[in-house]
């Protein structure tokens, strides 16, 4: 019986969601960062920034009980966004239409160096990480392998829609098939 390498598939579609969302935002003019494609709906910053710093925070802090990209590269105050502990969970419709960023090519910047932390730490993660229960807020407890494959990627890829749905609905090209 041959084996199935999970954490290769893992990698891979971690891969492929990054892709996407450079994609996503790579041919976006700055005021289309922040255009509402309707009224009870987030821009496509907010989208891309509150997964971006879920992300972060699993990867980094989270699982391996690091600080964040955000917080050792002081990007809130480099880009004039919410601080530590604020990643956009609980935050009121308002107040996500509200958030504004400004320097759209510091926070692909950012990105990137998320992306960069992330395949850094799935090349060396072990079965014990994966194995361990750590507490995700709001969510409670998950097995660190859990909390990469729901908090992360399938967190994440429906965000990826809600961001595909929003280019749709300003007349941007798509930039996935799915």
């Amino acid at each position: 019986m041959s084996s199935f390498d999970w954490l290769a598939q893992i990698r891979a579609e971690f891969e492929r969601l990054h892709g996407f969302y450079d994609l996503a935002v790579e041919d976006l003019m700055p005021e289309q960062w922040h255009a509402l494609p309707a009224p009870q709906t987030n821009h496509i910053g907010f989208i891309v920034w509150h997964y971006t710093r879920t992300e972060d925070n699993i990867v980094r802090f989270v699982l391996q009980g690091r600080p964040t990209v955000w917080m050792e590269g002081d990007w809130a105050e480099r880009l004039g966004l919410p601080p530590k502990g604020i990643q956009g969970t609980g935050m009121s419709l308002a107040e996500a239409q509200a958030l504004r960023i400004r320097d759209t090519e510091g926070f692909k910047t950012y990105m990137r160096q998320v992306w960069a932390a992330t395949r850094e730490f799935l090349d060396g993660v072990d079965d014990e990480t994966l194995g361990r229960t750590f507490l995700i807020k709001p969510l409670g407890e998950m097995l660190g392998g859990r909390a990469l494959l729901q908090v992360c990627l399938c967190h994440g890829y429906s965000h990826l829609g809600e961001l595909t749905l929003a280019r749709s609905l300003l007349g941007l090209p798509r930039t996935t098939s799915i």
